[in-house]
C-alpha cells in the first residue's frame, strides 16, 4: 500500500491495447484491456492505481519469457508495489497455451513466494476477451444494434496464422467499421462496458476464465 492509501498494482503485457500507455507513475486503471478487466474482476476498488509496463519493457529484458516472469516480480516488489499481473497472448493453438501457461506460473512460483502475481495467457489475443460480449461491444462504440460476434471467440485463429480472420479482423466488423484494427482508446471503451464476468468467462474458458481465476485469488484479496 502507498503512504496515501491507495493499492499500486504493476501490469505487464505486449502492448497499448494490452496495458494502455506505458508509464511507471501510478494512474488509475481506466486505460489498457488488461487494467481495466483487472479493476472489473476486483470490484473496481477506488484505491487501485497501475503501473504499466508494454513490450518495449519486456523486449528490453534479455532472456526467455519465464525470466521476464521473474524480473518483472522481483522489480514489482522491491518498487514496494502491492502485487504485479502479467498477460501475454499464446499466438497460436491450444499447445502454445497450454506451454505458455505453465511456464507463467513456474516461473511466478518460483521466487518470492508471498509476494501476489497473476498470470494469463489470452488464446490467441486479447481482442478475443473483447469479443465474447456483443452487448459490451454495443455500449462501449454506441452502436445501434447489438453484433454477431463468434461463440467461441478464442477459436480464432491467431493473427500471425491468418491475417484476414483473427480476432483483430473479426473485433473490427463487428464494429462496422472500415478500419484495419480499432484503436486502443475504443477497445478500451469496450472492455470498460463489460460488467459481467461471467461473459467472458463461459465464451473463453481456455483463456480468461483461468486468468480471472488468478486474479481473485491473488489480487482481489488486496481490496477487502
Amino acid at each position: 500500500m502507498s503512504p496515501d492509501g491507495n493499492v499500486v498494482i504493476e501490469i505487464y503485457g505486449e502492448g497499448k491495447t494490452d496495458v494502455g500507455e506505458a508509464t511507471t507513475k501510478p494512474q488509475p486503471p481506466d486505460r489498457g484491456v488488461v487494467p481495466i478487466l483487472v479493476s472489473t474482476l476486483c470490484g473496481r476498488p477506488a484505491g487501485m492505481l497501475v503501473k504499466r509496463y508494454g513490450s518495449v519493457f519486456l523486449n528490453g529484458q534479455k532472456g526467455s519469457l519465464s525470466q521476464k516472469v521473474r524480473f518483472a516480480k522481483q522489480q514489482a516488489c522491491y518498487n514496494g508495489s502491492a502485487a504485479a499481473v502479467f498477460v501475454v497472448d499464446s499466438e497460436g493453438g491450444r499447445g502454445q497455451l497450454k506451454k505458455k501457461t505453465r511456464d507463467l506460473t513456474r516461473s511466478r512460483d518460483h521466487r518470492l513466494p508471498n509476494f501476489p502475481m497473476a498470470v494469463g495467457v489470452a488464446q490467441p489475443c486479447i481482442e478475443a476477451w473483447l469479443l465474447s460480449d456483443a452487448t459490451a461491444i454495443r455500449r462501449g462504440l454506441e452502436l445501434a444494434e447489438t453484433p454477431r460476434v463468434p461463440d467461441e471467440p478464442e477459436k480464432l485463429p491467431a493473427p500471425c496464422q491468418d491475417t484476414k480472420r483473427n480476432p483483430k479482423n473479426v473485433l473490427v466488423a463487428a464494429a462496422g467499421s472500415s478500419k484495419k484494427e480499432l484503436s486502443t482508446k475504443e477497445k478500451d471503451q469496450i472492455a470498460r462496458s463489460m460488467n459481467d464476468m461471467n461473459i467472458p468467462r463461459q465464451r473463453c474458458p481456455e483463456g480468461f476464465a483461468p486468468f480471472a481465476d488468478e486474479v481473485q485469488q491473488h489480487i482481489a484479496p488486496l481490496f477487502p
